[in-house]
């Protein structure tokens, strides 16, 4: 049974309404089923979907209430960010005057009247009132311009950004985002908010030195493939930029569920193996070999055919320094088929302002924000063969077509934007 404290008692017996009520008991059952004997205070950040007022669907208040919460000036307790949405769900967005593309019937994403109606949507609204920045990302941790410290305890839910929380920063959080957790700025206290659950349990070694964004994309989906849960320290690599660690967070958690990990000189709560791992000795030892690797990229791709119907790069979502040297490759060239580009909504206006979006129009390519092929559920009509260069995209995309599959080309960015060139696949592991 969780201890709880005065104040968090009080919020349980209704003391500060039912919708706090409702959320108290969320996380109360939350910390029960984890084992938590306590709850933690959150002084750090937070995110999660919007999928209107239900934190799973045995918790969740009617529209009226939300309203009623906002408009007595209640606020998130811990600053509050908006991951990506389904379209379904009224993500406002920029970019996508050409993408030719409906789901869910209706929704018709080249149609200003529905991107009109979603920039006004009530439940966007309610939540901008209780302060919730909406920055429409899975990578939000790079547009919103505030970054949690080292120690503090956050509630992120994407799955990408939970490691980047926990292994870049060196911040602290699970998989954990929700109305409730960010509303009451409080959260079960186990798994990666206790520090003895943070060290290494597993070694990692590789005999290619991981370098490319490619090689960092798949070496995570073989890390989390090996993995699964458990935390490994990785070692025999090069250094990650910024990029290279949104990668290889995305496909650790693709393949596995990796929602931490120590890289010595490049994590800060390891500058050793020997700390990595809290002075004690690895459970195991792997080898994520050239075996391995290639493995995984053959896994990665699904196709049987080498024409090319569409280009998707920007899963996670690219940054600015992304959007620039992107912008570098695409000059002066022509795509043969659809290039789509995907970013945060954040940014659309500063690489319009930079000229990247006249560059990738004149190119035939289009930057879009604010979800993903993915999140969407599906491509657009006529879409037989897809080329990206993310793992997780590859594989979830495939998701959304059970019974009549959908062809994956996966590669580099730079085998991609030949491929939007040429429209055929030429992508192969070197």
């Amino acid at each position: 049974m969780v201890f709880l404290k005065d104040e968090e008692k009080r919020i349980l017996q209704g003391e500060e309404g039912h919708v706090a009520q409702l959320c108290m008991e969320f996380i109360v059952e939350t910390a029960n089923v984890a084992g938590a004997e306590k709850l933690v205070d959150l002084d750090g950040t937070g995110d999660f979907h919007t999928p209107r007022t239900a934190m799973v669907p045995f918790y969740e208040f009617p529209f009226e209430e939300l309203k009623a919460l906002a408009e007595s000036g209640a606020t998130f307790k811990i600053p509050t960010f908006a991951n990506k949405s389904p379209f379904g769900e009224l993500t406002p967005v920029q970019g996508w005057e050409h993408c030719h593309m409906c789901t869910y019937g209706t929704n018709c994403h080249d149609d200003p009247e529905f991107h009109k109606k979603a920039m006004h949507d009530d439940y966007y609204a309610l939540y901008r009132k209780m302060g919730m920045m909406t920055t429409h990302s899975c990578a939000s941790y790079l547009t919103a311009t505030y970054l949690p410290t080292m120690g503090q305890h956050c509630s992120w839910n994407e799955s990408s950004a939970v490691p980047y929380c926990n292994a870049v920063l060196g911040a602290r959080t699970n998989i954990d985002g929700s109305f409730a957790t960010c509303f009451l700025g409080k959260a079960a206290y186990y798994d990666m908010h206790v520090t003895e659950n943070r060290h290494a349990t597993i070694l990692v070694k590789t005999e290619r030195r991981i370098q490319s964004d490619l090689e960092w994309d798949v070496f995570g989906f073989a890390v989390g493939e090996e993995c699964g849960v458990a935390i490994p320290c990785l070692t025999g690599t090069a250094k990650p930029n910024t990029t290279q660690f949104m990668k290889l967070n995305s496909g650790m958690n693709t393949g596995g569920n990796v929602r931490m990990y120590h890289i010595p000189g490049s994590t800060p709560e390891a500058h050793t193996v020997e700390m990595a791992f809290g002075g004690k000795k690895p459970r195991r030892e792997t080898m994520i070999g050239e075996a391995e690797l290639k493995r995984a990229y053959e896994t990665l791709n699904y196709h049987t055919a080498d024409t090319v119907d569409l280009v998707y790069l920007g899963c996670p979502h690219l940054n600015i320094v992304d959007l620039m040297l992107l912008a570098r490759k695409l000059e002066g060239k022509k795509c043969k088929v659809p290039l789509w580009i995907m970013s945060t909504p954040w940014l659309y206006s500063v690489a319009k302002d930079l000229g990247y979006v006249k560059t990738f129009k004149d190119a035939g390519a289009y930057l879009m924000t604010g979800t993903c092929l993915a999140a969407m559920g599906g491509v657009p009509e006529g879409v037989k063969n897809l080329a990206v260069d993310s793992a997780k995209q590859s594989y979830y995309i495939t998701g959304c077509y059970p019974n009549d599959p959908l062809g994956v080309c996966y590669g580099s960015q730079d085998d991609c934007i030949d491929a939007a060139v040429t429209g055929r696949w030429h992508g192969e592991w070197k």
